[in-house]
């Protein structure tokens, strides 16, 4: 080894070290939560297999308002909110909410539901835009459509909360796949515990899949390899992470696409986010500052059982934009709240799984990155021996296989996603080649959204204002 790279030697140590101890860390506490959520699946899994089984209603179900944020681009939304009608609940109300800047929108709503004016009382509970009428429907009795300014995602839904009757408000956005008791069955964790304010599913890939009436009947993989990634990626991510943290209650993301919340909770809080880039993810983590804050009991609680599904994009470049909005959404709604890292009551939440999301989510593309030029690079130069570069492909790919084939087993073995070994076969094939090649273009793809400038949805003043002293 030449003199200069002797004189570097110890830098050239520190940073080897320094990135395989990341990697050790990343899938270190994905493994030490995938033990924890082992052992919350084998104590839940008779009563998830009893909540799959159809039931009669128990007549104790809470009525829920169901909110569909419409923008301009959901040009099918009428079908989607008939599709709604047909769930198996006993009591609940839909409430559209369009949120666009034009009139087409609004007159095919008035097309496909009948829609006539009706003039109603408007109570104003969360910040939201200037509502321009309220619709009824003579064919939907429960239906209601709300027709409003302009104001993005989070004015939208709050929109919707101000409209709502019923004590659990459910959002449902247009292009999500369900099935006929996912409501069902994503209802009752407010019942079995008065303490719940927040209640998401995890989320699978709707792609190939059987769909009748609008309605997911049986779960299939789609023939494009791309799609098996992101399937594995998505069962990784649900089994892995997030049903691990919220055993100790210190989840930070769900679904957005169907989840729900304790009206009264919204409303205290202040609503959803005018100005966030996604309001779901920035409320989840201000419930848990606020309810932290106060130190008043509380529970996120999370749906391992697949209840919604949606449809993975299979173009590189629709698929390179999901990850870069997805990255950019987790960044912006941990920063919002980044009270909850430093008080003194923090819990679980804030020491715990705050530092270790923004260290293994939103620092990860960068140093993912760095890690591989700086291995490469250094191997080119022999600066790096051959075992301390398959040392590092071990931690950081190796042992995140390894990961993925578990997560893929705890959804064959419990939830049974996929009633082919086939497909399972295909999600084990499709994990090795997620952690080599797709996760490092991922990485590529999150970095994008910094540079990336969001819709205008409001400012800084639209942000909700805290409720702290409002009772309920």
């Amino acid at each position: 080894m030449n003199l200069a790279a002797f004189d570097n030697a110890p830098v050239i140590a520190s940073l080897e070290w320094l990135f395989i101890s990341y990697f050790l860390l990343l899938h270190g506490g994905h493994a030490l939560l995938t033990a924890v959520s082992m052992n919350s699946l084998r104590r839940r899994m008779e009563s998830i297999a009893v909540k799959m089984l159809p039931r009669l209603s128990s007549g104790y179900e809470i009525p829920v308002s169901i909110i569909v944020p419409i923008s301009a681009s959901n040009r099918d939304a009428g079908q989607f909110v008939q599709d709604l009608f047909d769930l198996d609940y006993p009591q609940f109300e839909v409430i559209v909410v369009t949120d666009t800047t034009d009139t087409e929108t609004l007159a095919r709503l008035k097309s496909a539901l009948q829609l006539a004016v009706f003039p109603e009382a408007y109570w104003r509970q969360v910040r939201a835009r200037q509502v321009r009428g309220v619709y009824r429907s003579p064919r939907f009795p429960a239906l209601r459509v709300v027709d409003k300014d302009y104001g993005g995602p989070g004015d939208a839904i709050n929109a919707g909360v101000n409209t709502a009757r019923y004590p659990i408000v459910c959002i449902a956005q247009p292009g999500c796949v369900l099935k006929r008791d996912s409501l069902r069955r994503l209802i009752p964790d407010f019942l079995e515990d008065a303490t719940t304010i927040a209640a998401g599913p995890a989320e699978r890939v709707a792609n190939g899949s059987f769909i009748v009436n609008g309605f997911l009947e049986r779960c299939r993989l789609y023939g494009n390899p791309l799609v098996w990634i992101q399937a594995s990626a998505a069962l990784r991510r649900d089994l892995c992470a997030r049903h691990g943290w919220a055993a100790g209650n210190a989840m930070l993301a769900f679904s957005d696409r169907f989840c729900a919340f304790r009206k009264d909770a919204v409303v205290r809080a202040g609503g959803f986010a005018r100005s966030a880039r996604n309001p779901v993810l920035e409320l989840l983590a201000r419930l848990h500052r606020l309810y932290r804050a106060e130190d008043k009991p509380y529970r996120i609680a999370f749906l391992p059982a697949p209840i919604v599904w949606r449809f993975a994009a299979t173009a590189p470049g629709a698929i390179c934009q999901s990850i870069a909005e997805t990255h950019r959404d987790q960044a912006d709604a941990l920063k919002s709240n980044r009270q909850l890292f430093w008080r003194r009551n923090g819990g679980a939440v804030g020491r715990l799984a705050y530092p270790f999301t923004q260290l293994t989510e939103v620092a990860r593309p960068s140093i993912e990155l760095l890690a591989l030029v700086f291995f490469v690079s250094a191997y080119a130069l022999d600066l790096v021996s051959g075992a301390h570069l398959i040392a590092f492909a071990i931690c950081a790919a190796g042992l995140g296989i390894l990961l993925s084939w578990l997560a893929i087993l705890l959804d064959a073995f419990i939830f049974r996603t996929y009633r082919s070994g086939a497909a399972y076969a295909l999600l084990f094939v499709a994990a090795v080649f997620e952690n080599i090649g797709y996760r490092q273009l991922a990485a590529i793809c999150a970095l994008t959204s910094f540079r990336r400038q969001p819709p205008a949805r409001g400012n800084e003043s639209d942000r909700p204002k805290d409720r702290r002293h409002q009772t309920g």
